[in-house]
């Protein structure tokens, strides 16, 4: 869609039209911290790496935002996009190192090219158009990364890269596109009214020659004859929709017909009832992982979510673990330590 031309901020304003998108969405990332965080090596949590973790998760960047708000901010356009990126800023001397969030079509990857390379790997990473030198010694910029007037150019090192190949743009759009069309369609009915067009049918037909006095008569006779129409139109139109057709064909007229729309909103009513299972394919996350759809059948509940966490819940929450363990190497400046995600507690439905 955005190579098509359309801009982040119109794509927006359209999730914000289909039921339910935001929701799941943001429940789905939710679902990833239902659990704690810890930071463990050789599978033993470290409670003392553990509370640093989460006091670096919740202190703030430059911009006056949380670690924390920056990642889930990362994951949601992951999970739209398919890739977003992190900047890991260790900071200056005395200050606290932090992590900005970088949408998918912010950054710039550079890949020197090879022939017949089957590893492309990346050198290094650019946002905005900084001045690019021809060789980067990164030992002169321990930071990791270098920034210009123009822009900055970040090290492999300092960037953590979320991607997933089961994201929003890359599923089932024409549902979304059909269950967004029928939303906006209810919306103008529930709305508006939409009654359809009303149409005003004559009497008979008027002809025959005027004088130039006759002329001037005919003349004021319509204006009149148009106040009463626009009175007796502004009257049908009332709580209407705006673009609804009133003819008035003549100011003598024997009937009134009303035309209503072809398809009426009962018709989508079998289409909007499946708008969980829409939102919940397309985000690729299960119902009952939402509180959304109907469990139903033989299975009991317990034994569906524990199948949804094992199949779908546990995947995310360990791709997400694994990114972030990244960061241990830079803040605890000791090798061997990882983040994982507590367990879940047995379930009781």
């Amino acid at each position: 869609m955005m190579k098509r031309g359309i801009d982040r901020e119109k794509l927006e304003q359209i999730f914000k039209e289909i039921p339910k998108f935001n929701y799941v969405l943001n429940s789905k990332i939710a679902s990833i911290f239902g659990t704690e965080i810890e930071v463990a090596k050789d599978s033993n949590t470290s409670e003392e790496h553990t509370f640093e973790f989460k006091q670096f998760l919740f202190s703030k960047n430059g911009n006056g935002k949380t670690n924390f708000s920056e990642l889930k901010k990362v994951l949601r356009e992951k999970e739209i996009f398919g890739k977003a990126y992190l900047f890991f800023d260790p900071g200056e001397e005395g200050s606290k190192p932090c992590l900005y969030y970088l949408g998918n079509d912010a950054v710039n990857v550079f890949i020197p090219k090879k022939p017949d390379a089957i590893i492309n790997e990346v050198s290094y990473y650019t946002v905005g158009e900084p001045d690019v030198p021809d060789e980067i010694n990164w030992s002169k910029h321990p930071k990791g990364y270098i920034r210009d007037d123009n822009g900055y150019i970040i090290s492999k090192e300092n960037m953590l890269i979320f991607d997933s190949d089961s994201y929003v743009l890359n599923s089932d759009l024409m549902q979304l596109q059909n269950l967004l069309q029928i939303n906006r369609k209810v919306n103008e009915s529930t709305t508006y009214r939409d009654y359809g067009n009303v149409f005003v049918f004559p009497k008979g037909k008027i002809s025959g020659a005027l004088s130039a006095t006759g002329h001037r008569i005919k003349d004021e006779v319509n204006k009149a004859v148009q106040k009463m129409r626009n009175k007796v139109a502004s009257l049908i139109k009332k709580n209407n929709t705006k673009d609804s057709n009133v003819i008035m064909l003549d100011e003598q007229y024997e009937k009134i017909e009303q035309v209503k729309p072809l398809t009426v909103i009962k018709d989508y009513e079998f289409y909007w009832k499946k708008q969980d299972d829409i939102i919940s394919s397309v985000v690729n996350f299960p119902t009952i992982l939402l509180n959304l759809g109907e469990a139903s059948g033989n299975i009991s509940k317990e034994a569906l979510i524990k199948d949804a966490r094992a199949n779908f819940l546990y995947p995310l929450k360990n791709d997400t673990a694994n990114v972030l363990s990244m960061l241990c190497d830079k803040l605890f400046n000791e090798e061997g330590y990882y983040i994982r995600f507590a367990d879940f507690e047995d379930t009781k439905v």
